[in-house]
């Protein structure tokens, strides 16, 4: 086999041709992967940023949460403290009216007692 002298010049420019192709591919990749990562550290840091504002709201919802289930439970206290004054005032205004009756009847008999008395003067 013999080599021509054009194939022979064709492999001595071939090979550095193709490192310095490769040398462009890799310095495209090197610089794509930079941008790729600084964009992702920016995602990181932002990421971050949510995720500490999301804490301190959820200290804060934690907090007001503490504060109503103590102001419902106070509310609750009031209201069986009324819903017992409540009960005691209706039994009151159920037995007012038989005390009524029975007063009256007492006075009717009083005053029965005073005109038989009345009578027999």
């Amino acid at each position: 086999i013999s080599i021509l002298p054009m194939d022979r010049n064709i492999s001595a420019w071939l090979v550095p041709l193709l490192l310095a192709v490769g040398c462009v591919a890799l310095i495209g990749n090197i610089f794509h992967a930079r941008k790729i990562n600084k964009s992702l550290m920016l995602d990181i840091e932002q990421a971050q940023a949510d995720a500490q504002v999301f804490s301190d709201n959820s200290k804060d919802c934690t907090k007001k949460v503490a504060t109503l289930t103590e102001e419902k439970n106070q509310l609750t206290a009031q209201l069986t403290s009324a819903n017992t004054a409540l009960t005691a005032l209706q039994e009151d205004n159920i037995k007012l009216p038989i005390d009524s009756k029975a007063a009256d009847t007492a006075a009717e008999k009083t005053e029965e007692g005073k005109k038989e008395e009345g009578e027999k003067d």
